[in-house]
């Protein structure tokens, strides 16, 4: 084979290239600290590396998303707690109305602070987060839950929940629909719809409730009965609506004896052993918590025949009845925020081992890598040195 002088210089100066882009590919992997530069390096790990990094990016979103879930549940926590705390004082409040030497000025002083918790609770109803969006809303996080007053409170949002993906297979809710919370609080029926004797009243007897149509039923009103003696006697009642305020109804007068119905409630109006201006009380209450609120407060304004005998019995089963909604969805929040500590400590150690496996796909040996390159740099010198002499042979050399 005839070695052509070219041939010396092109395989001479390919050897050198060859070790130059060696020592460069080297130098690469110790000043990035990855082994594999490109998917030629290694395909395998590679493809392998990719398809962890892409769930180490889940992961990590998870975790944003498990921060973005804690956060807002407690803010519903701190909105829940101070719903309670409200309740808390208003019973107390019925408590003290209770006392048979509260004048009825003191009641009217107890009434005004009554309509301010009344309100507290209601902008306590429409609480915001961050964002500006209504935690009881529902699904309907831009419009304002509740809205009305003393006279009525309704509910603007719907049933849904607000939900944020903090694993593969979970959805937390962050979010309460209102009517969960302050609605619901009680069912209308025989046991909750209540009737109370004016406390001088003359007879022992007097009306019974025999019958609760919810469907029929007013809540949050009251209905007074009068007795007037006669052959037979009769009852006079009077609505009362949720801000103490007389509201027409026709017929007004019933014969005492049998049964009537009156809008839902089925009442048995007894004459035996009642006496002639006895007076009795009924409470519808409302299945609403504030609704129930403004009424107590307008029972401490403008007391019914039955008086504090009958506002505060129905305060004290309302209010109680809205303190168990409370705490019962208290206890679901504060499962949902133990999880979310468990996931995100689960999250923490998954991240944790992604990141190994990912350094033992990826990450430089530096020793390795290190001595690696000293011998390459001791191959460029062998391959420059010996270059230097091929090309110096020549004949010309030994001419004179």
């Amino acid at each position: 084979m005839r070695i052509s002088t070219s041939m010396i210089y092109d395989r001479g100066v390919g050897a050198i290239q060859n070790q130059w882009k060696n020592i460069l590919h080297t130098q690469q992997q110790v000043s990035t600290g990855r082994r594999v530069l490109t998917p030629a390096d290694d395909p395998i790990a590679s493809a392998r590396a990719l398809e962890i990094g892409q769930t180490k990016a889940v992961n990590s979103q998870f975790a944003v998303n498990i921060g973005y879930a804690d956060d807002a549940m407690k803010l519903l926590e701190s909105r829940l707690q101070s719903a309670g705390d409200v309740l808390h004082y208003v019973r107390e409040l019925a408590v003290q109305a209770g006392n048979g030497a509260m004048a009825p000025e003191d009641l009217r002083y107890m009434a005004t602070d009554m309509k301010a918790q009344f309100e507290a609770m209601l902008a306590l109803a429409n609480s915001q987060d961050g964002t500006g969006d209504y935690i009881f809303g529902g699904h309907r996080s831009q419009q304002q839950p509740y809205d009305g007053g003393l006279s009525g409170v309704s509910y603007n949002g719907d049933q849904g929940e607000r939900t944020i993906q903090v694993s593969a297979s979970r959805y937390m809710p962050v979010s309460l629909p209102g009517s969960d919370v302050f609605d619901r609080t009680l069912a209308l029926n025989p046991d909750t719809v209540k009737l109370y004797a004016k406390p001088d009243n003359a007879g022992q007897g007097g009306p019974t409730i025999s019958a609760v149509d919810p469907a029929l039923a007013n809540p949050a009103t009251r209905y007074q009965f009068v007795y007037t003696d006669g052959t037979p006697g009769s009852y006079e009642v009077t609505k009362l609506g949720q801000d103490g305020t007389e509201v027409a109804m026709a017929p007004s007068t019933f014969p005492a004896g049998g049964s009537v119905t009156i809008e839902g409630i089925t009442f048995d109006l007894s004459a035996s052993t009642v006496e002639s201006g006895d007076a009795f009380e009924v409470f519808v209450p409302s299945t609403n918590l504030l609704n129930n609120m403004a009424m107590f407060a307008s029972a401490l304004e403008s007391p019914g025949v039955s008086g504090m005998a009958g506002a505060v019995p129905f305060a004290l089963e309302t209010f109680d009845a809205g303190q168990e909604n409370i705490l019962k969805t208290r206890a679901q929040i504060g499962s949902q925020l133990t999880e979310t500590e468990a996931l995100a400590s689960l999250g923490s150690d998954l991240d944790l081992q992604y990141a190994s496996t990912l350094s033992g796909l990826q990450d430089v040996d530096y020793a390795e890598a290190i001595s690696r390159l000293t011998q390459q740099l001791t191959y460029l010198q062998a391959a420059q040195q010996s270059f230097m002499r091929v090309s110096g042979l020549s004949l010309f050399n030994y001419l004179s």
